[in-house]
């Protein structure tokens, strides 16, 4: 599966030029899934105050998916029922949509006023199985933990480049203990792509500054699984909220 990453790192005054990424889907049509990065439309410098657009972020994704025939994915604010939650939306080519709200909240906006999410979630397309986090929630081995035999570990993140080395040993060791890929969209660039064995280099989309791509298979991860069975030893255990 070919997937491309946006690195909005040329974001302004909190505002993402969604013509940008249009534009590159619709000169792409051979990436399978497009994911944008965590609080793709504002990044994380919001207050209670920030007009959060998640109800069009979703439109737009279902418009796109069905448009492109592509599965779109990333992250936004959104006001539902009086809470704010930083939530993950992936819209499939067939219409299906899956969410997932950061478990792990970070910073003072996050902590005052953002409200943690309590589901994991996974869903399947193309045959591989992913299992979105957000960003902090890539510290937290337990809830990364593959309990739903994921085979693509799906971070979002805002990760500044000051902890980027933290990131990369995290990317290292959740793909190790899993036996799944992990994949870290950022929004500040240096995107990254782990296996458990070595990592897959980005590639710069042809024409773009914002865009790197990757490919990833299920047949490796099933040979991975099949020669190195440690998943089959892992602990059971239950988080209580």
């Amino acid at each position: 599966m070919n997937i491309g990453f946006f690195e909005n790192k040329y974001l302004r005054d909190g505002k993402t030029d969604l013509s940008v990424i249009q534009n590159a889907i619709a000169r792409n049509k051979n990436i399978q899934m497009w994911v944008l990065p965590e609080a793709f439309d504002t990044g994380c410098k919001v207050s209670p105050e920030t007009n959060f657009n998640g109800e069009n972020n979703i439109a737009l994704f279902e418009q796109w998916a069905t448009k492109y025939k592509t599965a779109i994915c990333g992250s936004f604010y959104i006001k539902d029922n009086n809470n704010i939650f930083n939530r993950f939306c992936a819209v499939l080519p067939d219409g299906s949509k899956y969410f997932y709200d950061k478990r792990h909240l970070f910073g003072k906006f996050e902590k005052k006023y953002v409200t943690p999410g309590s589901e994991i979630i996974s869903f399947e397309y193309l045959g591989l199985k992913f299992r979105p986090i957000i960003c902090y929630d890539l510290r937290f081995p337990v809830w990364c933990r593959n309990t739903d035999n994921y085979d693509v570990l799906l971070c979002v993140s805002q990760w500044p480049v000051e902890r980027l080395g933290d990131r990369a040993v995290l990317c290292k060791a959740r793909a190790i203990e899993n036996q799944a890929y992990v994949l870290n969209v950022n929004a500040q660039g240096f995107s990254k792509t782990e296996t458990p064995e070595y990592n897959l280099d980005v590639t710069q989309i042809r024409g773009s500054k914002s865009w790197v791509k990757i490919e990833i298979t299920k047949d490796y991860i099933t040979q991975i699984r099949s020669a190195k069975k440690y998943l089959d030893d892992k602990d059971e255990f239950y988080i209580k909220y």
